[in-house]
């Protein structure tokens, strides 16, 4: 009952804020529009204004509430409520705008563009503060349900770091439990890099009774990996006794993602949709990258001579970095950079990881700080190497010693950006952690891609 009452709160609490930012980015947009006098002057009355507004919000929150924004489904550092948001404010706009032209509203494409970007951009930092205070706030966390996983297996282990990276779930694991001896007190850690918070392996199924009373466990995940189907329907017979809920985690890791329908024949589930990235997306992606390369590039020209003067003068050397690099289908290219480091340095060695580290230049600290040393890369996409959107292409010896699961990162084009880059893991080696890419790219879609790169541009103002 405590758990509904909080989850209808939150819902409320989100809807109301991003109806009144929304409504503060379309009043900003028209501001915006009359300060720079754009286009042909269309002036609205304050009631014309403060009625168009509140519409055009109301609509979108309702958008936001058809697409299923303020559900509590949870996704890799937040992805899949930024995607919606993206989505919801597109339809919640394309239905204002039809609202508005049928109330013979006359509409400045002035201010619907501007409104239209700072709503997006409002409603997604509005979401990562949210996301943030959600996940450390110690008052909030208090009220979180805590959940016992049986099964300190890959399917176990992902879904304590789902959970930890869920805080719109609520739910608090507070351990594994395993039945394999050896098990026993390992510790299991919430990125893979035996960094920030963990758990361990409290006991076995003996010990389930005595964790349910001493952590006042409400629920137990049962991971299915390591049991037969026999073995599996017992223990769910079994755990029934318990005053906890049960959830049953299916082995289809690697199998399916969020893309795919789950549908009933009788009481048989069938699970469909599993060929992956639909051709028009692609087709779409391929556009996409050629059309903001291209304007890109006209960015690039200009302020290409500008950096290569501040490189020059702070060290001797080529202005441009080059390196093999190996993109899609193991196809190895040459990616381009603006040069941070030294020239007596061995190009293929492994990246800085500190800012401090010797082989980078004054010049080079800053075009890291501010990821100006990757714009080059634009040369790429153009030339078809890369795409914007996509894992990182990573160098011909570390992809030599990849296994099968690694080498699922060269199904898809590298990218300039993508989800790694907006994790906190970015500073550990790519390969020894590919959560990242696999969820890309098991989930690859045109709102993804327009997600991953907003996040990327917070990123970017924030400096690496």
């Amino acid at each position: 009952m405590k758990q509904a009452v909080i989850h209808y709160i939150l819902i409320v609490m989100y809807m109301m804020t991003d109806f009144i930012v929304t409504n503060a980015m379309i009043i900003s947009a028209y501001l915006i529009y009359r300060f720079l006098s754009i286009g042909k002057a269309v002036v609205y009355s304050t009631p014309e204004l403060f009625v168009a507004s509140m519409t055009s919000s109301g609509l979108i929150v309702m958008a936001l509430v058809i697409v299923q924004a303020y559900d509590n489904e949870s996704s890799l550092l937040n992805m899949k409520e930024i995607e919606r948001v993206v989505k919801g404010v597109t339809l919640g706009f394309l239905i204002a705008g039809m609202v508005l032209v049928l109330g013979r509203l006359l509409i400045s494409r002035y201010v619907f563009v501007f409104s239209y970007v700072l709503t997006i951009f409002a409603l997604t930092g509005i979401k990562m503060v949210f996301f943030r205070i959600l996940s450390t706030d110690s008052w909030l966390k208090a009220l979180q349900k805590k959940v016992l996983i049986y099964g300190a297996d890959p399917i176990g282990e992902n879904l304590y770091r789902a959970m930890v990276n869920s805080p719109r779930l609520r739910i608090s694991p507070v351990g594994f439990i395993d039945d394999r001896i050896e098990k026993k007190g390992e510790i299991i850690y919430e990125n893979g890099f035996h960094t920030n918070q963990s758990v361990s392996v409290l006991g076995n199924y003996s010990d389930i009774l005595q964790l349910i009373q001493t952590h006042d466990i409400s629920a137990i995940y049962v991971s299915a990996y390591h049991f037969s189907a026999k073995q599996l329907k017992q223990v769910m017979a079994d755990l029934h006794q318990y005053p906890v809920q049960i959830f049953l985690v299916p082995d289809y890791q690697g199998i399916v993602s969020s893309n795919v329908k789950i549908d009933r024949i009788d009481d048989i589930p069938i699970i469909s949709n599993l060929t992956g990235a639909p051709h028009s997306y692609v087709l779409l992606k391929q556009c996409m990258d050629l059309f903001v390369g291209f304007v890109a590039m006209v960015i690039f020209i200009i302020i290409c001579p500008i950096i290569a003067l501040i490189i020059k003068l702070d060290s001797q050397g080529p202005i441009f970095f080059r390196q093999i690099r190996v993109g899609k289908n193991n196809r190895h290219f040459y990616m381009y950079k603006f040069r941070t480091m030294t020239c007596d340095v061995n190009p293929y060695e492994l990246k800085p990881q500190t800012s401090n580290d010797q082989r980078v230049t004054k010049a080079g600290r800053w075009l890291r700080k501010t990821s100006l040393d990757e714009f080059p890369q634009i040369l790429n996409v153009i030339k078809g190497d890369m795409s914007f959107i996509g894992p990182r292409p990573e160098m011909p010896f570390i992809v030599n010693s990849y296994n099968a699961e690694q080498m699922k990162r060269l199904q898809v084009k590298p990218g300039i950006t993508g989800l790694w880059q907006l994790a906190g893991d970015r500073d550990k080696p790519i390969h020894e952690h590919i959560s990242y890419d696999n969820y890309y790219i098991e989930n690859m879609s045109f709102f993804l891609d327009i997600s991953i790169l907003i996040n990327t541009l917070f990123y970017a103002c924030k400096g690496r």
